[in-house]
């Protein structure tokens, strides 16, 4: 018996129902919106199997739970990109079967109950998926100690998803449509073919020229103008330090209202001398903060050379260790880190830094990557060139600090892993991304058999990677200077890059973290997609987990630069449960 007499054969009691199911449908295609809505969808055969399998696999967990919303985001995107590349494959495998059988075309018996049995096992497949979905985000809520969003979640998942697979599906076909009118006025002068081909490129050049040329500059425009107008604004509660050791302060070499937003509340945020005595119960220093804004050199140079000066009048070179921080896209620094230090060395600390951007860091990595670089690399040569000039036995120790975006500009001032160590005393970054150039170094070039999130570089000797509280740190053997990268195995700003589109990366082959689940795969774009969704809310997962590292950066800093005194662990225990990375009313502060 041939395949298509069996297909037949199983497809016989469902066969005998067509009929009515074809008058049924018919009748529903004369309706006055439906019917005309139907017969534009017209949807492909592949497609509805490449959008089906995109939809499942898009329902699968990855590293965080989801909202509902970035979920039928993610769903819609990854299915309308399904039916695309299944389009594509069945019109390749179409127009291959017609050049060897010519004519060819399947009869419309032979249509009916492909089309029945796709749907039927579509919907079998969805319903399985989304029951599977539900109990993989209760497992994930579960690890991270989130709380469940309701039974609609998934009702809402399915009728967005939709909408947006249709919208996506709708602008495709208009461009479809512009391609093939302007194939038939092309036809009229050129072959067939070559108008085929030639009114689809045009086409799709004219759209990458709308983007590029158009679109693109005049949206980074408006979110670099209404970001700029959030930079000035500021907490009424907060106003200029009394002290002299801050930015903005008396004596200051630049104003208060220069410091941007984040940098006023960087500034105003630190503990003082009193706040630090209370907790150590030992005489205190009022900690050195330096920042300098935007707004108070037109360069990079400018600033850097701005940020020394200033911390040289604040005293910042006279103090026990000095930390040159590279902040994130809008010019934020991490409290939870600021914190932590200073409490550690009871206020004989200095922190030293300038903003590059009033965009978050995700946009800075789309319009202006290179400025985080330009901007780390010059603000740490400047204050090396003056912190160098100082008696050996009286510089403060040196540190380099990054968190996410800003580890890739504060790594920026050093050629390699050599280099950094005869510069500094010490480095900390904190959920760096994956092309943070040493961390690719080190990632490259790692000891056989160790993990690509937590590799091992000849031996541990300077360099180690550690992932917080779910991953103990040995530091027997360790020596300085210690290059500490954290990073949690659930932080997606850690591990997502474009080449998870296509190619799926060791990590994702590895044993998984203790807060990642083991269903975790990698699919084609579905896993780059998901992971890009992640990113937007990993900063408000609870802390130890995702891109919230808080009370991690106590530890953090004892084992890449331990004070001469040694706190009670209760204290420590304490200052744990103190410093906090991320306000959560704050929208602005994801990446």
């Amino acid at each position: 018996m041939s395949m298509r007499s069996a297909l037949y054969e199983r497809a016989e009691p469902l066969w005998r129902q067509l009929p009515a199911v074809e008058r049924q449908f018919a009748a529903i295609l004369r309706l006055p919106v439906i019917g005309p809505l139907l017969t534009w969808l017209r949807l492909d055969f592949a497609g509805v199997v490449g959008a089906a399998s995109f939809f499942a696999w898009s329902l699968t967990p990855s590293l965080l739970p989801r909202t509902w919303y970035y979920q039928a985001l993610v769903t819609g995107v990854t299915a309308a990109v399904g039916y695309t590349i299944g389009a594509l494959i069945g019109a390749i495998i179409r127009f291959a079967v017609r050049r060897v059988r010519r004519g060819w075309r399947p009869d419309r018996r032979t249509v009916l109950i492909a089309w029945t049995l796709l749907g039927i096992n579509v919907a079998g497949w969805s319903a399985w998926y989304l029951v599977a979905s539900a109990r993989w985000q209760s497992e994930l809520r579960e690890l991270m100690d989130v709380g469940s969003p309701g039974p609609s979640h998934y009702l809402l998942i399915l009728l967005f998803s939709f909408l947006l697979f249709v919208g996506l599906l709708a602008i495709g076909r208009l461009l479809r449509g512009a391609s093939r009118w302007l194939g038939r006025i092309l036809s009229r002068w050129v072959p067939i073919p070559v108008a085929v081909v030639g009114s689809a490129l045009a086409v799709a050049g004219i759209v990458f020229w709308s983007w590029t040329g158009v679109l693109y500059p005049s949206l980074l425009g408006v979110a670099n103008n209404a970001f700029a107008a959030i930079n000035q604004v500021t907490d009424a509660q907060r106003g200029p330090p009394p002290v002299t050791t801050h930015s903005g302060g008396p004596d200051s070499l630049v104003t208060w209202d220069s410091l941007g937003r984040k940098g006023r509340e960087f500034i105003s945020d630190g503990p003082t001398a009193a706040e630090l005595e209370e907790f150590s119960g030992r005489p205190a220093l009022d900690p050195v903060r330096t920042y300098i804004g935007m707004e108070s050199a037109e360069t990079a140079p400018g600033l850097a050379s701005l940020a020394v000066r200033e911390l040289e009048r604040a005293g910042g070179f006279e103090r026990e260790v000095l930390v040159v921080v590279t902040p994130t896209g809008t010019g934020w620094v991490d409290d939870a880190a600021a914190d932590a230090l200073e409490y550690l060395y009871n206020g004989d600390s200095a922190i030293v830094s300038i903003q590059y951007s009033y965009l978050p860091s995700w946009l800075s990595f789309l319009a202006e990557r290179e400025q985080v670089e330009i901007s780390g690399e010059e603000l740490f040569d400047a204050v090396y060139e003056r912190w160098s000039r100082l008696p050996e036995d009286s510089r403060p120790r040196l540190l380099v600090y990054g968190e996410s975006f800003g580890a890739v500009g504060s790594a920026a001032a050093f050629e390699d892993l050599d280099e950094l160590g005869t510069k500094i005393d010490g480095a900390l970054w904190v959920g760096s991304p994956r092309w943070h150039p040493l961390r690719e170094e080190v990632t490259r070039n790692r000891e056989p058999g160790s993990l690509e999130r937590l590799p091992v570089y000849e031996g541990g000797q300077t360099v180690r990677f550690w992932g917080g509280w779910h991953q103990p740190l040995d530091t027997t053997g360790w020596e300085e200077p210690r290059v500490l990268f954290l990073q949690h195995a659930s932080d997606p700003v850690a591990f997502w890059s474009p080449e998870l589109i296509w190619a799926e990366p060791d990590w994702l082959r590895e044993p998984p973290g203790e807060d990642v689940l083991p269903h975790f795969n990698w699919y084609p774009f579905v896993t780059f997609w998901q992971l890009t969704a992640d990113m937007a809310v990993s900063g408000l997962m609870p802390e130890g987990h995702a891109h919230n590292y808080g009370g991690e950066l106590v530890d953090a800093w004892l084992h890449v630069a331990p004070p001469d005194h040694r706190w009670s662990e209760e204290r420590l225990d304490e200052l744990r449960g103190n410093v906090q990375s991320f306000d959560l009313e704050d929208d602005t502060r994801l990446w």
